[in-house]
C-alpha cells in the first residue's frame, strides 16, 4: 500500500500567515489579518489543512459556525468557505489528493462528530461542486441566480411613495431589538424555507463589522403608518453610474415587494443604472409569484453558483433540510 506524500492538519491563528498567503495565490487577491479575524476568531471558525512531506501548506477548507432554521427548530451548521488548493498541487484531484485529504479531515472532525456541527453548506464553485459530488462530500441542492433589476429612471417623488427609508444607527440602543423582531416576522412568515438564521447578532457582525465593506443598511418605514417594514443592505457600486447591490433584508414575507421597491430607489439615488442581488433560485420563484417586478424592472437573471451541503451529517438532520427550498442571499456567502 502507497503512503501518501502528504497529511491534514488543524489550522489555526499560528497558522494565519500561511492561510493568507495561500489564499492570495489562489484568488489572486489578499486576506487582510482583519477579515481573517473577522471569520475565525473568538470561535467562530476552524479550518484544516494539507501540508506536504516538507511541511508546506498545499491545501486549505474553512468553516464558520451558522445557525440555520428549519421546520422552525433550529441547527447549528457549518458555512463551508476559503476552500484552496495551490496551484502546484491541483493536478491531483484524486480520491486521495490534497484537496480530498483536507476536506474529508474537515468533515470527519467537525461534522457529526461529538460536539461537532449537524451538517455543513455552502456556495462552492461548478467546478468544486462537481469534485465534491464525484468524491461523494457534497450533495447539490439548487442554484444561486445573479438578479438584476433596472433602477427607475426617473425615481419616485417622496410624496407619492409608500414608504420612508432612514439610515440604522448601529449605535441605538433600540437597532438589536428592532432587527430581531423583523428577523422573528421573516422565521413566521417563511416556514416552508430553510432559513440561515439572520438575527442582530449576526446582522452586525455581517454588516456592521465587516472589516472590507462598506455596507449601508436602512430601515423602511410604511410612509404613514411610520411601522417599520424591514431593512435592506445595500453596496454602492464602484464608480458613477455602476450597479449597486442588494446583499439581504429582513421583514415578513408579504412586505418584501416594498423592500424591494424601496432598495432599488435606493440605488437609483446613489446613481445606479441598476441593482443586482444573488438570491437561490426558489427564493427568486417566490418573489416573482409574490408580485412580479414593476415593467421593465427585472432585466436578467443569469446563473451565479450552486449550493450545497455535505453528505456527512449528524442523524437528526430531518430529512426536510434537503427537500424544502432554501433562503439564500449574496448575504449568506462571506464574498459578497
Amino acid at each position: 500500500m502507497s503512503v501518501r506524500p502528504w497529511h491534514a492538519v488543524e489550522l489555526g491563528e499560528s497558522q494565519m500567515g500561511e492561510t493568507r498567503a495561500l489564499f492570495e495565490q489562489v484568488f489572486g487577491h489578499s486576506m487582510s489579518e482583519a477579515l481573517w479575524r473577522w471569520k475565525y476568531d473568538g470561535g467562530r471558525g476552524c479550518a484544516t489543512g494539507t501540508r506536504d512531506e516538507d511541511g508546506a501548506l498545499l491545501a486549505h477548507y474553512g468553516g464558520t459556525a451558522r445557525t440555520l432554521v428549519c421546520e422552525g427548530q433550529p441547527l447549528q451548521a457549518v458555512q463551508l468557505g476559503d476552500v484552496m488548493v495551490k496551484v502546484q498541487a491541483r493536478g491531483i484531484l484524486s480520491r486521495q489528493g490534497p484537496f480530498a485529504t483536507a476536506t474529508q479531515a474537515f468533515l470527519h472532525d467537525h461534522i457529526g462528530s461529538p460536539g461537532g456541527f449537524a451538517l455543513g453548506f455552502g456556495f462552492p464553485s461548478a467546478r468544486h461542486t462537481r469534485l465534491g459530488e464525484k468524491l461523494g462530500l457534497y450533495t447539490p441542492l439548487g442554484e444561486v441566480l445573479e438578479v438584476r433589476w433596472n433602477t427607475p429612471s426617473c425615481p419616485t417623488p417622496f410624496w407619492k411613495r409608500p414608504w420612508v427609508c432612514a439610515p440604522v444607527d448601529w449605535s441605538a440602543a433600540h437597532t438589536d431589538a428592532r432587527l430581531d423582531a423583523l428577523w422573528d416576522a421573516l422565521r413566521q412568515t417563511a416556514q416552508g424555507f430553510v432559513l440561515p438564521q439572520r438575527d442582530a447578532r449576526w446582522w452586525r457582525h455581517r454588516f456592521a463589522n465587516h472589516p472590507d465593506g462598506p455596507y449601508r443598511c436602512w430601515w423602511v418605514r410604511g410612509r404613514f403608518s411610520r411601522r417599520i417594514l424591514g431593512a435592506v443592505v445595500l453596496r454602492p457600486g464602484q464608480g458613477a453610474a455602476a450597479d449597486w447591490e442588494l446583499l439581504d433584508w429582513l421583514g415578513a414575507v408579504q412586505d418584501t415587494p416594498t423592500l424591494l421597491a424601496a432598495a432599488r430607489e435606493l440605488a437609483a439615488h446613489g446613481g445606479a443604472r441598476a441593482l443586482n442581488s444573488w438570491l437561490s433560485q426558489p427564493l427568486v420563484r417566490h418573489l416573482q409569484a409574490l408580485a412580479p417586478p414593476p415593467d421593465g424592472a427585472q432585466a436578467s437573471e443569469q446563473p451565479a453558483c450552486p449550493y450545497c451541503v455535505t453528505q456527512r451529517t449528524a442523524p437528526a438532520v430531518p430529512a426536510a433540510l434537503r427537500n424544502q427550498p432554501w433562503w439564500l442571499t449574496g448575504g449568506d456567502t462571506d464574498f459578497r
